[in-house]
């Protein structure tokens, strides 16, 4: 069966299961209120209503990522996903039950059905999670690099990632490639460096193709281009349409009306906040409550970024310019909790609503870290296509320590996939990373493990992950 048509049927049966546990948990609690004899509880469900509610879950499921390919990702993740889009799909359903006259659904009815629903639909999606880790698991990898530095960095990405789902089996030097066959009768998978030549990917590729082993790829900033590209013919000819990465007037107009409605409004919902900051700050620490910091913006044009300080005054008065650390002794004691839970950035809503910012597009940078990176990557210059944001794809599949040129992959990635649904999705999920502190701090590396994994490696011994 084909891999994409696979996917499409998965996708069916899961959505078709989720629909059923849904409405199974508003009947469960519809079933609760009379078993209890609770007649101010109970609710005769309107069976049209409750077809359109839980075939509507599905949007909200959906803009969490839960129809996604979720094998080989955090079990953890997936909760989160699960416990946020019931949280969203139930406040929507008391929001219309309290305000409009289509549903008559008690709040507590509403909660009710929240906690079956949510039981129910972790206890599937667990199970499943499970069983694809009980079949597709303990995938033998091989990584291809240039020298064993590499295959050290790129294996420590498979020892952060969730265990159970690889065990690395060795390292094969590019300079020995004319062994490869030898390995890939016994591996299951193969990881090829980003910086693997053309040619070099073509041969490798080729050959795993025919032994059918799968092969995952670090692609190169301009092979983002292809993802996404158009097919064209030109009379018999096959071409690929690779166009620039800049969005359309409508949908600079739709994006622009989406950042300042949203921004207004959590604005005013988060006001509360905004005062609590501006009195907290300045009496924990000496100086003011906000600072301005010059940033890059949208075709390199610079501009002033709005936020809460959650530094020392004059931080980086002996320093210069410099990046901060985890653990950074320049953090105050409350600064470190609003970094922790992204209150820092919230004056940037004024930066959004005077059209400097989008709520969500690559994080902006200063001239300073921006000229050492273009030295390195040059294709940096694209995320400058879009507006910078408050947040961005980089922020939600990213961590806190993501290296910048795998931040860029994200960037790019967004700017040449940018839709409505889509910012959308990376607005919901930012939640998520505020929660998930593990994601935001990022991944402290283990300099034991690291100089057992080289020796490992280079000695092609299993680790066991």
């Amino acid at each position: 069966m084909n891999e994409d048509y696979r996917g499409t049927y998965v996708k069916f049966i899961l959505a078709f299961v989720d629909i059923t546990l849904v409405s199974v948990g508003f009947f469960m609690t519809n079933w609760f209120s009379y078993l209890f004899s609770i007649p101010s509880k109970g609710v005769n469900i309107d069976y049209f209503w409750l077809i359109v509610l839980s075939v509507s879950s599905l949007i909200v499921f959906y803009l969490y990522e839960l129809y996604a390919d979720w094998r080989r990702k955090s079990i953890q993740h997936l909760v989160y996903s699960i416990i946020l889009s019931m949280v969203v799909f139930s406040g929507l359903i008391s929001m219309v039950s309290l305000w409009t006259p289509y549903l008559s659904f008690q709040q507590s009815f509403i909660f009710e059905a929240f906690l079956i629903q949510t039981i129910l639909l972790i206890c599937t999606r667990v199970c499943i999670w499970y069983l694809n880790k009980k079949i597709f698991g303990k995938k033998k990898v091989y990584i291809i690099g240039e020298d064993s530095k590499k295959g050290l960095y790129l294996a420590d990405k498979f020892l952060n990632h969730n265990k159970g789902w690889f065990e690395i089996s060795g390292f094969i030097p590019l300079a020995k490639k004319s062994f490869i066959h030898d390995y890939v009768k016994k591996g299951d998978l193969f990881l090829l460096s980003p910086t693997i030549s053309r040619e070099d990917k073509e041969e490798i590729v080729g050959l795993c193709i025919n032994y059918g082993k799968e092969i995952l790829v670090v692609p190169q900033l301009f092979e983002l281009s292809i993802l996404g590209a158009g097919t064209q013919q030109i009379d018999d000819m096959l071409v690929i349409s690779i166009k620039p990465p800049i969005l359309s007037v409508s949908q600079k107009i739709f994006k622009r009306m989406f950042d300042v409605i949203v921004s207004s409004i959590v604005l005013v919902i988060a006001s509360p906040f905004l005062l609590i900051l501006f009195l907290l700050i300045p009496l924990t620490s000496k100086g003011p409550a906000l600072y301005k910091q010059e940033r890059i913006g949208l075709n390199g044009n610079p501009y002033w970024i709005y936020k809460f300080r959650s530094m020392v005054q004059d931080a980086e008065k002996s320093t210069g310019p410099v990046l901060a650390t985890d653990r950074d002794p320049r953090i105050t004691l409350i600064g470190r909790f609003i970094r922790a839970v992204r209150l820092d950035e919230l004056p940037q809503l004024l930066n959004v609503l005077k059209g400097e910012m989008s709520l969500v597009g690559p994080r902006p940078e200063r001239e300073y870290f921006i000229n050492q990176f273009k030295q390195k990557l040059p294709e940096y210059t694209y995320r400058l296509t879009v507006k910078p944001g408050i947040t961005g794809l980089a922020q939600v599949l990213g961590n806190y320590t993501t290296p910048v040129d795998d931040k860029l992959r994200f960037d790019l990635l967004y700017v040449r996939n940018y839709s409505f649904w889509l910012d959308l999705k990376i607005l919901l999920q930012t939640i998520r990373v505020v929660l998930q502190r593990e994601q935001a701090q990022g991944v402290k590396e283990d300099n034991i493990l690291n100089q057992k994994l080289l020796k490992n490696l280079e000695q092609n011994k299993v680790i066991n992950h």
